[in-house]
């Protein structure tokens, strides 16, 4: 041990034992005024309306705005948050006022509502008060709004997902305002539960056990993970409970073969990796180049070293055509809709793209096709979705068994059982169903099919 050769310093160091290590109190951040807000999260409409997605706008504008506190930063990111959450209805008031849903125009609008009983007539920025002095007038969820404004449902979304969800289409839709928990999984790989509750807790973050999910916690809405040492220190991802349920299910063991097809930036691809304790081998496939090179730090960070990655190109090529027949497990969380994931990609449900269903049908079907090829005699393909729609999930579904018949459908529930002891949380046996209102998760959808084993 070190001896401190300062001056009076022969005594020695206290021991610490498991308390986290202290840190230098902060300097006091100061105070942003709302005029500074409220620039940063123009200038995030401002990209969004030229395309940018909400994640996109934030990550731009947050670089923009650099001289932003750690407060004022985050309130960036809840206001452009909330403004989408309430586009529809802002457009509704805008419009009744005769005004255009205009960057600028949905600044002045969101100012009014969030800021009732304050000033804001002096607001620097603020283009047009007498529009404010409109609007000031007029309750946020007025009596007269159409009932899919008043639950933020844009066309063409209102008719499919009344079709969907029927009767419980006003909960879901409700829910889906909600801003949503943060939800982690614990990697298993580094830390049980109990450990990554303490440490999370050293950063004053107070997190509990899922209900469902073995691996995972749940933190009130907006809480700051991020800077927290646990999650710098890769002991807890971020991760709704559906998709942990949806990796949970595809049962990865120890010295397995498993393809995640359509990986993203990783997310189930770690929880795989953590179920296979390390041991067997895990791809990683994405047509981007950029989302692997997320998952790459992602892999760094967990640990997770039986994991590999590889760029999908748009047919397989020598290298793919050899992994054919493989793996026993191979999951394909397909591009969707992302209806069931509103809450947390509040942006989605104004997405041109995500509402081109007969587009997104057509390549769920070559997608599942083609990851199909890699299932080996008797290893199973879990298909998923975080959509709400029978289009894409069981129509899907029963589509590819007819044109395969070497694969047959398992009961969901029946294999949920040989997993866990939590309670089966779906209303239907032969898929796995997960919503908003029903379950407090993201909107899921997982089918477990089985490729025929060789029979001899």
């Amino acid at each position: 041990m070190q001896t401190n050769k300062s001056a009076g310093a022969s005594r020695k160091p206290r021991k610490t034992g498991n308390r986290p290590p202290r840190r230098p109190t902060p300097a006091h951040p100061r105070a942003e005024t709302w005029d500074a807000i409220a620039a940063a999260v123009a200038d995030g409409l401002i990209q969004q309306a030229a395309g940018a997605s909400l994640d996109q706008a934030i990550t731009r504008t947050l670089k923009s705005a650099a001289g932003l506190s750690p407060q004022g930063r985050r309130e960036v990111v809840q206001t452009l948050g909330a403004i989408n959450r309430h586009r529809a209805r802002l457009g509704w008031h805008l419009a009744q006022a005769a005004a255009e849903a205009s960057p600028a125009a949905l600044m002045s609008a969101w100012t009014v509502f969030a800021r009732r009983g304050q000033r804001w007539e002096d607001t620097a920025g603020v283009e047009d008060i007498a529009l404010m002095r409109k609007l000031a007038r007029r309750p946020l969820d007025d009596p007269e709004m159409p009932e899919a404004v008043r639950l933020e449902c844009p066309a063409p979304w209102d008719n499919l997902l009344g079709e969907a969800l029927g009767e419980r289409f006003a909960s879901e839709m409700a829910a889906a305002i909600a801003t949503p928990p943060v939800d982690l999984r614990v990697n298993t790989l580094k830390a049980t539960r109990e450990i990554a509750i303490e440490r999370l807790r050293w950063d004053k973050v107070e997190a509990r056990p899922m209900a469902t999910s073995p691996w995972g916690l749940r933190c009130a809405p907006e809480t700051n993970v991020s800077a927290t040492r646990a999650f710098r220190d890769g002991l807890v991802e971020f991760q709704d409970e559906a998709s942990q349920l949806a990796a949970l299910l595809c049962d990865a063991r120890p010295g397995m073969q498993v393809m995640d097809f359509c990986s993203g930036t990783g997310g189930k691809t770690l929880a795989l990796a953590a179920a296979m304790q390390n041991r067997g081998h895990i791809v990683a496939c994405d047509i981007s180049e950029v989302r692997l090179a997320r998952a790459k730090i992602r892999m760094k960070r967990a640990g997770a070293e039986n994991a590999e990655r590889i760029r999908l190109t748009a047919e397989d090529n020598k290298e793919m055509k050899r992994l054919h027949g493989r793996f026993h497990r191979v999951l394909v969380d397909a591009p969707c809709s992302g209806t069931g994931s509103w809450r947390r990609n509040p942006d989605v449900r104004w997405s041109v793209h995500a509402a081109n269903i007969a587009e997104l049908t057509a390549l769920q079907a070559s997608i599942i096709t083609r990851a199909s090829r890699f299932v080996q005699p008797d290893g199973l393909l879990v298909y998923a979705t975080c959509s709400l729609l029978p289009q894409e999930n069981e129509r899907q579904v029963e589509a590819f068994l007819t044109a395969n018949p070497g694969f047959e459908r398992i009961e969901a529930r029946a294999h949920w059982t040989t997993l866990t002891d939590a309670p089966w949380p779906s209303s239907n046996a032969e898929y796995l169903q997960l919503s908003p209102a029903r379950n407090g998760t993201d909107g899921f959808f997982a089918a477990i099919l089985r490729k025929a084993p060789i029979r001899a």
